[in-house]
């Protein structure tokens, strides 16, 4: 059970990291941007971390 959650979590991570890695690729403003790049980082991060303990 504890499998599943950490699968879901770990797909949730990288869905979330690859959506913000293609907003950050049409985007304008340079504070949006880097936002974007913050909150992509994050999740590639977490996903990483996740995926370790698979």
């Amino acid at each position: 059970m504890l499998k599943v959650i950490i699968k879901a979590k770990y797909y949730y991570h990288v869905f979330r990291g690859r959506q913000n890695e293609l907003l950050l690729k049409d985007c304008l403003c340079e504070e949006l941007r880097m936002k974007l790049r913050v909150k992509a980082s994050y999740h590639n991060s977490k996903a990483v971390e996740l995926g370790a303990k698979l």
